[in-house]
């Protein structure tokens, strides 16, 4: 009697293999039959699961997402808001082997999305998705007093966003990535120059830049007016 295959199981283990394959290779890299030997089965078995690369790509995209996303909430829950939103953009940042696996997944679908429409969408699914995390937890921030009252959160999001992407494209295709320790001094320089949070610093030694330790960021609420005057 043949042996029944469990189909979800079967298509999470191509899934995962792409995942696996593109965080490494970057799409370009990745192959029907590279994914179907990463994943222990034969190309012919991998077709019976997905109809193209694309649509491969595609739903590997949303098994990737799963992973990040589930990241993000456990952050969401802190109890201060900025610390969560804090929380959100660090995760966000590639900043270990890992982060940077993902943003080589996620600029790989950059270049994909051109020219397929699928992929076009779900990049812009994720976009819509990371916008409204972003705006959510800064007006959670501003709700809560710690932010500039007259801040616009939307447009305070998408400026998270653009850092965040610019921070990785350094990180990756700049030949001079910047440490973890720089990519989150900028942005805990961005919430004090935008959001007007308050970041006390200690003091340091004159020949050493300053940077300000995660537990230093203040919930105190702030005006942009204060927040300028501390610049």
């Amino acid at each position: 009697m043949p042996k029944k295959v469990d189909r979800t199981v079967r298509r999470e283990a191509f899934l995962a293999a792409a995942y696996s394959m593109i965080k490494k290779h970057g799409i370009s890299g990745v192959t029907a039959r590279g994914v179907a030997a990463e994943a222990g089965f034969t190309t012919g078995a991998l077709v019976h699961y997905v109809k193209s690369m694309d649509e491969l790509l595609v739903e590997s995209s949303e098994y990737a997402a799963r992973d990040v996303r589930a990241n993000m909430l456990e952050a969401e829950e802190e109890p201060n808001p900025l610390e969560a939103l804090r929380g959100v953009l660090y995760l966000a940042l590639a900043s270990d082997a890992d982060k940077r696996g993902n943003w080589n997944f996620f600029l790989g679908f950059w270049e994909r999305s051109v020219h397929n429409a699928a992929v076009r969408k779900i990049t812009h699914l994720r976009y819509e998705e990371w916008l409204k995390r972003l705006s959510r937890l800064i007006r959670r921030a501003k709700d809560d007093g710690q932010v500039a009252p007259d801040i616009d959160v939307t447009l305070a999001a998408r400026s998270a966003m653009a850092l965040i992407d610019g921070i990785a494209i350094q990180v990756l295709r700049s030949g001079k990535p910047p440490s973890t320790q720089t990519q989150r001094q900028l942005i805990d320089q961005w919430m004090a120059s935008w959001l007007g949070a308050k970041i006390v610093r200690p003091p340091e030694p004159a020949d050493q830049p300053a940077i300000t330790p995660p537990s230093m960021m203040s919930s105190v609420p702030v005006t942009k007016r204060a927040a300028s005057e501390a610049r």
